[in-house]
């Protein structure tokens, strides 16, 4: 279960960087690319993860509770793990409530304003913090022995990525605010 769960990790992580991508290229107005068929593939595939991961997150518990050890702090990374998920899932709501307008069977732009574009920065915050969480874990299960030649190069990649998808976020809620 913990192999298939780093699989479909490894392609939810793939399509969040291909839709965000083209997300912020739309929300930028440099293309319009449709994402919603990806973003609605992706939210099945999350939604898979999350039972997963609650699976996993029960049989923990369950060991420590059966052990009687249950380590708080030592299982710090542990928790950040399942909190920054829980964030995701929560902002992620509100995600698709900002991008989900549609009148008369016709796709339309909703309002954009402050709540919308804060809920979105911090769903790209709390992605990196989950997946910068999760990476030493998924690479692992992998069958990747060594970070240290590469976690530098895919830091980089990510950060440079997550820092666009916030500008288009911005320039999004900028451009909302002064037609």
């Amino acid at each position: 279960m913990r192999k298939f769960n780093s699989i479909l990790t490894a392609v939810i992580l793939v399509l969040f960087i291909i839709h965000g991508f083209l997300g912020a290229l739309n929300m930028i107005d440099i293309a319009v690319v449709i994402t919603k068929y990806m973003a609605w593939v992706m939210v099945a595939l999350i939604a898979v993860h999350v039972v997963l991961s609650c699976i996993l997150t029960a049989q923990a518990l369950k060991t420590w509770k059966v052990t009687g050890a249950p380590y708080f702090r030592e299982n710090t990374l542990f928790w950040a793990r399942r909190i920054s998920g829980i964030a995701v899932m929560l902002l992620l709501a509100f995600h698709v409530l900002a991008f989900r307008s549609i009148s008369s069977g016709t796709f339309t732009l909703g309002f954009f304003g402050g709540f919308q574009l804060a809920t979105n920065i911090l769903l790209v915050i709390s992605i990196a913090v989950h997946v910068i969480t999760n990476v030493k874990p998924m690479l692992i299960s992998f069958g990747v022995r060594s970070l240290k030649p590469r976690a530098g190069d895919i830091l980089f990649f990510l950060s440079i990525l997550l820092v666009l998808f916030i500008i288009g976020f911005i320039v999004y809620y900028l451009r909302w605010n002064t037609i």
